[in-house]
């Protein structure tokens, strides 16, 4: 008897080491109970921790504001005007001199014996530059000619020359087609609306009678021939005394009355010592 309870007693207590030894698993709500516990404990922790944001960083993120120098920009009045397409070509004649001058200049600028060639700049690139862009810069012209920005340059101060020369030398037809005026000539499109200009008829028979010919001593056949032929007659007369007139007649004149003497008048005329004597002669007797 006493043997059958130590054996019960030493079961129970196996039973309860094992029931200790064995973890306890939680349920599914006590699990997400513990979750949202541990998250707010991390989130809590963070707040208090958690290394503040550098503001400096944000600040580098954002684009710089553009400082120092503005690039320069030139306004092309000639742009829609010359090219191709237009009446002046994309050479035109009137700025042709200004244009080849300033590309010759030396845009390298090397001393004196530094080795290099100094090429001068393309006036085929300066015309185009003039066609297409309506606005010169040093971007404009690397996009358009695909140069680099220290060979652009040249060639946006090169334009900065030929402008104020192109706009001096530019034809009377370019200056109103550039202003916007029409240079064709057009009708004048006036029309009279007062009828009280308009003459009647009896005021145009009696202007008709007031601008007749008169005919009391003669016929207006007559009139008219006496006419013609006294216009010709004046101008035969006219056309022979300039024919007979001699070039050297008023300066021979004018040493005569100086009292030059004939040899010295016919060395520095080359007038006939005969032509001199005779214009002198001419000269006393209407003077007696």
């Amino acid at each position: 008897m006493q043997h059958a309870l130590t054996l019960n007693l030493t079961s129970s207590t196996a039973d309860t080491i094992s029931l200790a030894r064995s973890p306890r698993l939680l349920s599914p709500a006590e699990l997400d109970a513990l979750d949202a516990r541990i998250a707010s404990n991390a989130d809590n922790w963070l707040a208090d921790n958690a290394p503040k944001p550098n503001t400096k960083a944000k600040t580098d993120l954002e684009p710089k504001r553009a400082t120092g120098r503005k690039p320069k920009s030139i306004n092309n009045p000639f742009f829609g005007f010359i090219g191709c397409t237009t009446y002046w070509g994309r050479y035109p004649a009137f700025a042709s001199d200004v244009i080849e001058g300033v590309a010759r200049l030396d845009w390298h600028d090397r001393p004196v014996g530094v080795g290099g060639k100094s090429m001068p700049l393309s006036v085929r690139d300066l015309t185009v530059i003039l066609e297409s862009l309506p606005d010169v810069t040093t971007e404009s012209v690397m996009e358009l000619l695909r140069l680099g920005a220290r060979h652009a340059r040249r060639y946006v101060k090169a334009i900065e020359l030929i402008m104020p020369w192109m706009m001096v030398s530019r034809p009377r037809s370019l200056c109103r087609e550039m202003e916007g005026i029409d240079s064709d000539p057009t009708p004048c499109a006036w029309k009279d609306q007062d009828a009280l200009l308009k003459p009647s008829a009896e005021e145009l028979a009696k202007l008709h009678y007031d601008l007749r010919t008169l005919t009391q001593y003669k016929s207006a056949e007559e009139y008219e021939t006496e006419e013609a032929i006294g216009s010709a007659f004046t101008g035969d007369v006219v056309a022979k005394t300039s024919r007979q007139q001699h070039s050297k007649k008023y300066e021979v004149l004018s040493l005569l009355a100086k009292g030059t003497p004939i040899k010295a008048i016919e060395r520095e005329t080359r007038v006939q010592p005969k032509t001199i004597r005779k214009w002198r002669n001419e000269v006393f007797a209407l003077a007696a």
